[in-house]
């Protein structure tokens, strides 16, 4: 559990900075493997991060998902499509095909 709160954490410290990483779950892996990780993962081969990401001290991608959507609902300003209204207060949107 303490390793998720950091997970959490980390991601909300990426969400802050990269608005593509809002939204582009993929983006945000990299950018968080990149930052936290001991080696430049987006320099290795994909297979050998995929295969080796618990050697290599990450989370796997579904944690870092995971953390992005529990931070996205305590952090609605660093949700995918946050909207001011004319009062400034932020209204998100979520739309539902």
């Amino acid at each position: 559990m303490n390793q998720l709160r950091t997970v959490e954490s980390k991601v909300l410290e990426i969400l802050k900075d990269d608005e593509i990483a809002r939204y582009d779950d993929m983006k945000l892996i990299l950018r968080y493997y990149n930052r936290f990780g001991y080696l430049r993962t987006g320099d290795l081969p994909f297979e050998d991060v995929v295969n080796n990401y618990k050697r290599l001290d990450l989370p796997c991608f579904e944690s870092i998902r995971r953390a992005r959507q529990r931070v996205q609902s305590l952090f609605p300003e660093y949700g995918r499509n946050p909207q001011t209204n004319d009062n400034g207060s932020i209204c998100i949107v979520i739309e539902v095909n």
